[in-house]
């Protein structure tokens, strides 16, 4: 199939998935600032995990089980909602590793880690939603390599936020005004390349442990995939599993950075691209992987591999550097490295987990896809907190300290309408 021939991709692959958005299920949402920045990203970045614990204002510590490394609960300046925290994860130095390589994210955990980490998060969420009553989400946005403007701000420190989306301030988006980098938000046609890697992968590889049955159930999304599986006591299992399946992820990825570059970087965006190949060179390199591949590719995965190789420019620049302004399709820069967000739902009932996960290759972050019952551009700063916005996240972050203490019995919080808003990976059985 080549890019022009099937319904995904007639003429300009963003134009053709932003005609298929409904509009009616995309809001946006402003969020206000509740205090100033206590630590710009730039300098967060470059400290060593041990520096940083002492300066952040962390609000709680706590060891994770089984492994060496500790989470943090740090207050946020800027949010997505009134109930929203970070939790910062990381290895403080020891003296037989007193410059330990800083955890980035989930990329560099090895599957005990992997499991570890965001078993813990869940335990977390599971008691903050039991608390509430409340669907409770944990989202890790990573971006380890890539340094655009539209990435994450701290990118050198594993972190996530543990939050309840607002679901009463959403408000109706006007398409007209958006900016084209806001529309961009609401798009990843790479996504269908991830979901069909992902039903693959849960087919045929799953857990390192052959006896082991993936549980894991797929639901392709627009820019997001999901899975599910029941939230029990085979929980172990099911994050060794998503662990070999994301390791995959990565390295699908890189064979596909192969096929349409050869690794060698730019620099005039300023954030160092990689530069494309020739395209008929592309087209022999990507016959070549799907070949080989043996992945059952969807018409839709085929026309957006057939469209990046006959289309794929070389990136320009923008205003500046740090511009999120897009005036042609090579300023919509791809991603440097794997990148995007995890997105664990535990539900108020218990009954099942959800992670949905969104690639970051030509859009913002993938966060602001999945965060809710519908896409939602997040505007933040938008003014300052008001006192009642500021009591309950107040309120949040003591009812996430409670739980990520262990305590057995975390009281529940009065609910009313207005607070009623809601490095390539380590392979699987290596260590952290």
């Amino acid at each position: 199939m080549t890019a022009d021939t099937g319904p995904w991709a007639p003429a300009t692959l963003l134009a053709a998935y932003l005609a298929r958005v409904d509009w009616a299920q995309v809001a946006v949402l402003d969020t206000p600032r509740y205090a100033p920045d206590y630590l710009p990203a730039a300098v967060a970045d470059q400290m060593p995990w041990d520096r940083f614990r002492d300066l952040a204002p962390t609000i709680a510590q706590t060891p994770v089980a089984g492994t060496a490394l500790e989470a943090l609960v740090v207050p946020k300046t800027v949010t997505w909602s009134d109930r929203d925290i970070n939790i910062f994860v990381g290895a403080p130095a020891t003296p037989d590793a007193p410059n330990a390589v800083p955890l980035r994210s989930m990329l560099d955990l090895g599957a005990a880690a992997f499991i570890a980490v965001f078993g813990w998060h869940i335990v977390v969420a599971r008691r903050v939603s039991a608390a509430l009553g409340r669907d409770v989400y944990v989202t890790h946005g990573f971006n380890p390599t890539d340094t655009a403007p539209d990435a994450h701000s701290v990118a050198a420190k594993f972190h996530t936020h543990i939050h309840v989306p607002d679901l009463t301030h959403r408000r109706p988006v006007r398409p007209a005004e958006l900016t084209h980098f806001e529309r961009l938000a609401l798009i990843e046609p790479c996504a269908s390349i991830a979901t069909d890697l992902v039903r693959h992968c849960l087919t045929t590889c799953g857990s390192a442990d052959t006896s082991v049955v993936c549980r894991w159930t797929v639901t392709g999304g627009f820019g997001h995939v999901s899975i599910s599986t029941p939230l029990d006591g085979r929980l172990d299992e099911d994050l060794c599993c998503l662990h070999a399946v994301l390791a995959v992820l990565h390295d699908r990825y890189h064979e596909l950075v192969g096929v349409f570059t050869d690794g060698q970087v730019e620099q005039a965006t300023g954030h160092c691209r990689f530069v494309p190949v020739a395209p008929a060179e592309r087209l022999r390199r990507l016959d070549a992987f799907e070949a080989i591949c043996q992945v059952r590719w969807s018409a839709e995965s085929l026309a957006v591999l057939r469209h990046l190789a006959n289309r794929l420019v070389p990136a320009t620049a923008r205003d500046t550097p740090r511009s999120t302004r897009i005036r042609s399709a090579a300023q919509a820069w791809l991603a440097k490295g794997l990148s995007g967000a995890l997105n664990l739902v535990v539900p108020a009932d218990g009954s099942t987990l959800r992670i949905d996960f969104a690639p970051r290759v030509i859009s913002t972050s993938g966060a602001t896809k999945v965060i809710s019952v519908g896409p939602t551009l997040i505007r933040k700063a938008q003014g300052a907190a008001t006192a009642g916005q500021r009591q309950r996240l107040r309120d949040f972050e003591q009812l996430v300290v409670a739980a990520t203490s262990g305590t057995p019995d975390i009281p529940s919080q009065g609910r009313s309408p207005s607070s009623a808003t809601s490095s390539s990976p380590a392979r699987p059985g290596s260590s952290a």
